[in-house]
């Protein structure tokens, strides 16, 4: 029946073995085990190997925690896949498939995540494993008792590249990950109390971010007549699209730490949003206008003049969505410069290669922008907020303009790209 040259077992050889109920756990026979011999190890003398037999019967391999009683304490017999073996903790023991934890587990192993847009957390803020930009959006919410309203149907995705896009959902789902409110105002006491990080951020944050520069950006770029044939002609009309894009170009090269950016990712963000940017910019102008838009070499162009070329409907929405409600709220130039700088440092453009520097330095104009609006109109303390309300609408008829209403032809056949490139590269004195 045994062999001397019948090769040794190994532990893990013996617990998948297929064997009779005759040859293993009989109490009579003497246990390797017990013996003091370790099972199975190639060199140890004594170990005698079970004949093995053509069967079914397949011995499991025990999980953690498994292992127990020696080899000849239990009679085996004979059953489902499930049962085990016991075998005492001392010899060697078994590896066991790693487990796996989920990705803000104590014990994972992985970086954390931020628990709303799945970007990288920089810690647990206010209950929860967040990113910076979530954690700053959750306080301004809470501290200014921010309303949002969702275009959608309150099911927007909030992840990484669209975080930003329905403050709505994004706020909802700060609160259903966790986060708590009670949290950010035991903040806002501590702070009152002592002179933490948030408040040297925050001051760094102005040194690095200075709203002056802003304002001299906007100053810069106001519309001018140019002593053109001040009539809405097609002809002039793409005169001042393309004046307009040039000055919106001289204004991003002014805006703080804007060319402080790779030269692609100045690009990209210009691409991003110079529809929303020129939207701002003229709608802002023509305040003082009546049923009109002021392009930048102060041509007018007026509502009858749109609903002829087709493009009545969004040109009505400029006039009512933004022109009217900043003529509402007297929105200074200031103001405007900081609505257009969060929309120019804008994280979710694709392609970007410093996306954390860029969400970096939208925070640090939201900051700013707040700062400015409690300290020049203290009296209207709702108003920073009504100002980022107008952040929706221009995004949405942003995307409606997009190469539709005055920019059809604006750079001819020269690739924007190209054409971005060389603007940005002909650097000027700041």
């Amino acid at each position: 029946m045994y062999k001397k040259d019948r090769p040794k077992l190994s532990v893990t050889a013996l617990l998948y073995q297929t064997s009779s109920p005759n040859t293993w756990g009989q109490p009579n026979s003497p246990s390797p085990v017990a013996n003091g011999n370790t099972v199975g190890l190639p060199g140890t003398p004594g170990i005698n190997s079970p004949t093995p037999i053509s069967g079914p019967t397949t011995l499991t391999y025990p999980g953690n925690g498994d292992i127990g009683g020696g080899l000849n304490s239990t009679q085996y017999t004979p059953g489902p896949p499930s049962n085990s073996i016991s075998l005492p903790s001392t010899p060697v023991a078994s590896p066991s498939p790693t487990p796996r934890y989920p990705p803000n587990h104590p014990l994972s192993g992985s970086k954390h995540l931020c628990s709303i847009c799945g970007d990288r957390a920089s810690g647990k803020h206010y209950g929860v494993y967040s990113c910076e930009g979530c954690k700053g959006f959750f306080k301004r919410t809470v501290r200014k008792d921010l309303t949002y309203a969702c275009r959608e149907e309150k099911n927007c995705i909030i992840d990484k590249r669209q975080r930003n896009r329905c403050q709505y959902c994004r706020y909802q789902k700060c609160l259903i990950m966790g986060m708590k409110r009670e949290a950010v105002q035991e903040e806002r006491q501590r702070n009152k109390d002592k002179n933490d990080n948030e408040v040297e951020s925050t001051s760094t944050s102005h040194n690095d971010m200075p709203i002056e520069r802003i304002l001299e950006a906007e100053l810069r770029s106001e519309p001018r007549n140019d002593n053109l044939d001040l009539n809405d002609s097609i002809p002039n009309i793409w005169q001042a699209a393309d004046r307009q894009l040039y000055q919106l170009i001289e204004w991003a090269k002014h805006i703080p730490h804007f060319c402080d950016l790779p030269i692609e990712d100045q690009i990209v963000l210009l691409k991003s949003g110079w529809n929303e940017l020129l939207i701002a910019g003229f709608s802002h102008a023509s305040m003082n206008v009546k049923d009109g838009i002021v392009l930048a070499t102060g041509l007018v162009v007026h509502r009858n003049s749109a609903h002829q070329a087709g493009v009545g409907a969004i040109f009505d929405r400029v006039l009512t969505e933004l022109v009217a409600k900043m003529r509402e709220l007297k929105m200074d130039k200031t103001e405007l410069g900081c609505l257009r700088s969060i929309v120019l440092f804008n994280p979710e453009a694709k392609h970007l290669k410093s996306i954390s520097q860029i969400e970096l330095l939208r925070e640090k104009v939201y900051a700013v922008f707040e700062d400015y609006c409690k300290s020049t109109y203290p009296e209207q303390a709702g108003r920073f907020a009504k100002l980022l309300l107008r952040l929706p609408a221009l995004r949405s008829i942003g995307l409606k303009c997009l190469e539709h209403l005055f920019f059809f032809k604006l750079i001819g056949d020269t690739p924007i790209d190209k054409f971005l490139r060389q603007m940005l590269e002909n650097t000027s004195d700041h």
